[in-house]
């Protein structure tokens, strides 16, 4: 019997030319061979990944140990090293360690929220419940969240009738802790609701464990965290989060929160309550300043193509990288 035909795969290059899976097999290999080894100026603890494109271009990428922030080229990672954003990274995990908002609450499991409601007989109290959202699950303590994610039991959420949780009228606010994998450790996303003309409006905002600096949007986060900068619109709470909903179960209302349930102005930036001095926010940089920052932001954070991983390559970490591994 004569000898099979070789396998075929039709080459994006070269439209109806034939390559042999030899060949193909042999290019990645060549590839593996070229990037073997990260290269020599790569700090101590930096990880070097290869990944193969839908096109079967390869793209190489640099990780930072510390922040997981993904970089393609040389000027990039040196950029980002002088930038401090790793120094902020570990900062960050420090301040978590000390914040008692956050070690009170390192048994929440992920995924899970914290929802604020005003409630009593005068409206003059605020409820906290512990909230699954994938499952509609709403508890009212942590002996009631461990029970649930032990045995699903689903514990009732009785306060004696001092709190609506049928509807979304006297919500206040939810709180994430650890929002996203592109912000450190001990970042708090809360989305706070407002009555307004048009309905219940919701802002999100993300503040800083170190300085307490509030961000309105993700993006702006970022920017704060790869340049330092503060972009405007951001600003510094009266009362931190951290403070704010640091009690168990009830607590007496805050009167500021108190305007989140009867504010009719409709007003598409109502953030006067969150400021430092009460009235007007206050304006860390200019309109230029912001738009240079946002450059260099999306430039560190350049969008990856959609691609399949097939090397993985690591230094030996430093002492330093490797415990900074440990971040969320």
């Amino acid at each position: 019997m004569g000898r099979d035909p070789p396998i075929v795969l039709s080459s994006d290059s070269e439209e109806g030319e034939p390559v042999e899976v030899e060949d193909v097999k042999g290019k990645v290999k060549e590839v593996e061979e070229d990037f073997k080894e990260p290269p020599k100026w790569l700090p101590d603890g930096w990880i070097m990944e290869v990944q193969r494109g839908e096109d079967g271009s390869f793209y190489q990428y640099y990780i930072s140990p510390v922040s997981g922030v993904k970089l393609r080229m040389k000027a990039e990672v040196l950029s980002y090293l002088f930038s401090g954003m790793d120094d902020r990274f570990l900062e960050s995990k420090k301040c978590a360690a000390r914040n008692t908002l956050h070690s009170t609450h390192l048994w929440l499991p992920k995924g899970w929220f914290i929802e604020i409601r005003a409630g009593g007989e005068n409206m003059d109290k605020m409820f906290k419940f512990y909230i699954y959202p994938p499952m509609e699950i709403r508890l009212f303590s942590k002996e009631d969240v461990l029970l649930y994610v032990k045995e699903m039991v689903v514990s009732a959420c009785d306060t004696e009738g001092q709190c609506d949780t049928s509807s979304q009228d006297n919500i206040l606010a939810l709180v994430e802790f650890n929002p996203s994998v592109l912000l450190p450790e001990g970042w708090v996303k809360e989305i706070v609701y407002r009555k307004t003309k048009e309905g219940i409006r919701k802002d999100p905002y993300f503040t800083d464990p170190v300085n307490h600096y509030v961000f309105r949007t993700l993006k702006a986060a970022m920017t704060y965290l790869s340049t330092g900068k503060i972009t405007n619109r951001s600003f510094i709470q009266k009362t931190s989060v951290h403070d704010l909903y640091n009690f168990d179960k009830c607590a007496d209302l805050n009167e500021f929160l108190r305007k989140r349930l009867t504010n009719k102005t409709g007003n598409n930036d109502q953030t006067s309550d969150r400021f430092e001095d009460g009235e007007s926010s206050t304006d860390f940089g200019s309109p230029k300043d912001h738009q240079e920052s946002m450059n260099k932001s999306k430039k560190i954070k350049e969008k990856e193509p959609n691609s399949d991983k097939i090397i993985k390559r690591s230094r030996k970490k430093s002492s330093r990288g490797a415990k900074a591994k440990q971040i969320n």
